[in-house]
């Protein structure tokens, strides 16, 4: 089947995950994946209200049927040089005056160019798309691949995920590597009713340390399409890992995300996400807390407006005793939209002297406006230390009043105080460059 062909296929089919094999040249086992996952999803159904985790988010509006998949744009080996990137991309290339040892751009599934400091490939590191990665380093891949962190058995669209990926970024830091700078990855969509399965497989050996920030746009803001994407994190013993992700999909896109971490002893995770885009965003993160003396930082936020519909899901999951985690999200919301939070702690009986914390605070901007917190605690330990809240609640008149009577117009007012408001999450992300590109974000949507 040409790829002319392949993308005038409709919806997921047989015949789309044979094309996107063939014309990859796959390895027999990430074929046999593909077709074990394309068999599983065909025994699956899709989520339904009843389900707890899919309750508040209205899937009736999504048809499968209305995208196509997206083949290969051109083999992963003919990545050019940054000359040749489409003009529309290359402003999002970098993190302001921070600067980065590694970047990788891809396009509607295909790498379109990428970079890696000279020192940090000396020291074994690797970063290159993932289709390269399960060429060339299959001893690394195929263990971790949808296996742990997210299991392509959890569901419909991790099953389809596991039959149609496209693209995706592959990041291994060998033991005892420290990388300084943030390494950066950047994925496209630029093709109307495209559907993408973007995958990120980062893998952290023993004590070592790294920074990965990855930022998710459309070439246009009108631009439909779906994206179903899976990112996992595996980090060893004493590892540390930075993740910091930016969601700002097109307003008429659906997306549908899981993200998955599993750590091992003494290991140390900051997971910084920002979802700003998207017409409906559904997210799924899952940090297991496998052995004792992990540690999570959770950090979020959410700027919605118009109709706009951002549902995140978020797991601690405490497995072993001498745990930590630690969760804060913050929303704010324009027009008729809607978030949902459900955040959920769960502490097994093995985690014993373990600690953990939870906020989740939102702030409605019109009256129109819905929030939704559900913070839950599943403690099946006795020895512990767990927390959780929530808060809603609109703007102060009295500080809008008090703004603009300084001068300050209503909007000058609201952008101010939204931005104070969502300043103490985005402080917290560890990165100055990403922090500059969170708030200029939010600034344009207020």
């Amino acid at each position: 089947m040409t790829v002319k062909e392949t993308a005038a296929l409709l919806g997921p089919s047989a015949e789309a995950v044979e094309a996107l094999s063939a014309s990859k040249q796959e390895p027999t086992w990430m074929r046999d994946k593909r077709w074990a996952a394309w068999q599983l999803s065909t025994a699956l159904s899709m989520p339904s209200g009843s389900e707890e985790q899919w309750r508040r988010t209205d899937l009736r509006g999504f048809k499968w049927e209305q995208y196509h998949p997206l083949p290969p744009l051109r083999p992963s080996a003919g990545c050019e040089g940054r000359e040749a990137v489409p003009s529309a991309l290359t402003p999002h290339i970098g993190l302001s005056e921070t600067p980065t040892g590694g970047v990788l751009l891809h396009g509607d599934g295909s790498a379109l160019w990428d970079s890696l400091d000279e020192t940090l490939h000396q020291q074994g590191v690797i970063f290159c798309d993932l289709d390269t990665a399960v060429q060339q380093h299959t001893d690394l891949v195929e263990p971790h691949f949808m296996t742990d962190a997210v299991p392509v058995s959890s569901n419909i669209f991790t099953a389809l995920h596991g039959a149609l990926w496209n693209g995706g970024t592959f990041l291994y830091v060998p033991r005892g590597v420290h990388v300084t700078l943030p390494l950066q990855t950047l994925t496209a969509h630029m093709t109307s009713a495209g559907m993408m399965h973007p995958h990120t497989l980062l893998i952290a050996d023993e004590q070592s340390r790294v920074t990965l920030v990855e930022e998710q746009f459309s070439s246009g803001d009108d631009l439909p399409g779906l994206h179903n994407g899976v990112v996992e994190l595996c980090l060893k013993a004493g590892a540390h890992v930075t993740y910091l992700q930016l969601q700002n999909w097109s307003r008429r896109l659906w997306g549908i995300a899981h993200q998955g971490a599993a750590q091992a002893a003494d290991s140390q995770l900051c997971w910084a996400s920002a979802g700003l885009g998207s017409r409906l965003h559904w997210t799924g993160v899952n940090v297991q807390l496998r052995e004792p003396g992990s540690q999570a930082k959770l950090f979020g936020l959410m700027l919605t407006d118009g109709r706009q519909h951002l549902d995140y899901q978020t797991m601690q999951d405490h497995q072993a005793p001498h745990t930590e985690s630690e969760l804060t999200f913050k929303n704010a919301l324009l027009g008729r939209s809607r978030t949902v939070f459900r955040g959920v702690v769960w502490l097994h009986p093995e985690a014993q002297q373990t600690a953990a914390y939870q906020s989740a605070h939102a702030l409605l901007l019109s009256p129109q406006a819905r929030a939704d917190a559900i913070p839950i605690l599943e403690i099946e330990a006795d020895d512990v230390r767990c927390k959780h809240g929530a808060t809603t609640g609109r703007i102060d008149d009295d500080q809008m009043f008090y703004l603009m009577s300084r001068g300050l117009s209503y909007q000058e007012a609201q952008r101010m105080i939204v931005g104070g408001f969502l300043e103490t999450v985005v402080t917290e992300f560890p990165v100055a460059g990403f922090q500059d590109k969170v708030r200029l974000a939010v600034d344009a949507r207020i």
